[in-house]
């Protein structure tokens, strides 16, 4: 229990208000994250509390020489050689809080372990072995990168663990878990460097392990979300699409048509999530299925697609919008198809616009000028119950004022809008601040400028400073860094 004082009314009456660990613990909950340190330094129940979010989520750096400047997205030295000296440094101690201190060690529920060296580091793969034996509430487990490997490590993974995201399969076996709810494989899609680039990833070379190993782990776990890679779609398990509520299907090049698709979409009858990522083939759109009844609960759906033929694009879009108008569940929705022509994009923004339960939504808008009546078009589209919003646009600086006017009038009518993200695929970059985006639309808590982002604290008196998240911690983002889910669903495949 912790005590308040007040002082009465009457000179030197006190008033004593107690109130329980649990209510004191949804209080921290509410607080900002950039808050929540704060209460360290209060008192010992509260310090314990924070504890308890702070640290819910630690991230291990092992970096060292070449592939620092992969992860870091640069070509300074200088920079390359103090930030990995800062996030090892880092990383040593959280390490060895974790193994010295249970109390510490029963807090994390979450772990990343970022491997971009090109040194043996013999002992910080032990110490993380180490470590990985003293988590006892360990949930989640993110591995990037393969230097050193996962393969090390991957012994050491808790029974606990529910959900795993690594690089590529490791070659060691990972029989020991049975508890697994998501499951990612492999990641195929890596960030993009430059900012201005109108590509979503770019893709990993280096392998992604041995197809059967990806069949074992799933007929021994009780997998409901899972991302894949097409081509690995086939082997998957009727009786595992029968229990699947999230699925990502990933398409790298030459990853060839997703073959018997459409009988995976019949048996999926709980599926609520669906991406499809890539390298897409036009002729998918005849797969998606038409009647309501295949994919009953779904409410999540993303299609963001590469470079396709334009003329093969627009004549398979039709299908697209004859399967979104029947789906008006969905809660939310991301659709980038690049390369279409404006009056496609409009025609797609007017299905959207009738989507009555939507509440997030990515779009593209292609890459033709947005005109005044496009724009009108647009902002009337888009519904006014939508809570995070992403939308790509051709910028232009002599259209700027025309097309971006009416969107901002319409967005200030958005009472529950807490994300914006805003991307340009024009010439121009988004002339637009965060600080202004956080000043005109008041309910913002995250601001996305091409591949930034700004968390939006709001303090009463204050001046609004938008605080810039670092180029790694965007890069490698977890589901555990954004607000809420539907952030971190929006930016999910940046």
């Amino acid at each position: 229990m912790l005590r308040i004082d007040h002082r009465g009314l009457n000179e030197g009456a006190t008033k004593v208000v107690t109130l329980p660990v649990e209510l004191w613990t949804d209080i921290v909950h509410y607080l900002p994250p950039t808050r929540r340190r704060d209460m360290l330094r209060v008192s010992r129940l509260l310090h314990d509390i924070a504890l308890r979010f702070i640290f819910a989520t630690i991230k291990i750096y092992l970096m060292h020489g070449e592939p620092g400047f992969y992860m870091l997205n640069t070509e300074n030295e200088r920079y390359v050689r103090e930030i990995s000296d800062y996030l090892l440094h880092r990383s040593w101690e959280m390490l060895h809080c974790i193994i010295t201190k249970p109390s510490f060690a029963n807090v994390c529920k979450t772990l990343s372990v970022h491997a971009f060296s090109d040194g043996p580091l013999v002992f910080e793969q032990r110490t993380l072995a180490q470590a990985l034996q003293s988590l006892p509430n360990l949930q989640s487990f993110h591995w990037f990168g393969d230097c050193p490997d996962f393969s090390t490590v991957a012994a050491y993974l808790p029974k606990t663990l529910k959900s795993l995201r690594i690089q590529s399969l490791p070659i060691s076996s990972l029989g020991h878990l049975n508890r697994l709810n998501f499951f990612q494989p492999a990641i195929p899609f890596t960030y993009v460097r430059e900012q201005k680039l109108d590509r979503i990833f770019a893709e990993w070379e280096r392998g992604f392990g041995d197809p059967k190993d990806l069949v074992s782990v799933v007929e021994m776990n009780p997998i409901q979300e899972l991302v894949v890679l097409s081509p690995h779609i086939g082997l998957l398990p009727i009786r595992l699409c029968n229990r699947l509520t999230q699925l990502d299907i990933c398409v790298p090049q030459d990853g060839g048509d997703l073959v018997g698709i459409d009988l995976f979409f019949r048996h999926a009858v709980n599926l609520e999530s669906l991406s499809l990522v890539g390298y897409i083939e036009p002729n998918l759109f005849a797969d998606l299925p038409k009647e309501p009844g295949v994919l009953p609960r779904l409410t999540s759906f993303r299609l963001s697609c590469e470079f396709w033929d334009l003329d093969s694009t627009e004549m398979h879009v039709p299908l697209l919008s004859e399967f979104l108008s029947r789906r008006p569940l969905l809660r939310r929705l991301y659709i980038r198809l690049p390369g279409v022509r404006l009056d496609v994009a409009m025609a797609i923004a007017t299905v959207i616009g009738k989507l009555e339960h939507l509440r997030v939504l990515g779009f593209h808008a292609g890459y033709e000028p947005l005109h005044e009546t496009a724009a009108l078009h647009l902002a009337d589209a888009l519904s006014p119950k939508i809570e995070a919003l992403q939308l790509a646009l051709p910028w232009y600086s002599d259209l700027h004022v025309r097309t971006w006017y009416p969107l901002l009038v319409k967005l200030q009518q958005f009472p529950r809008l807490s994300f914006l993200h805003l991307f340009s695929n024009g010439e121009d970059p988004v002339p637009i601040s965060p600080v202004e985006l956080a000043t005109d639309l008041e309910h913002l808590q995250l601001v996305g400028i091409q591949r930034s982002l700004w968390t939006i604290d709001r303090e009463d008196g204050q001046e609004l400073e938008p605080k810039l998240w670092t180029p790694w911690s965007v890069k490698y983002c977890l589901p555990e860094d954004f607000h809420c889910a539907d952030h971190a669903w929006l930016f999910r495949y940046h």
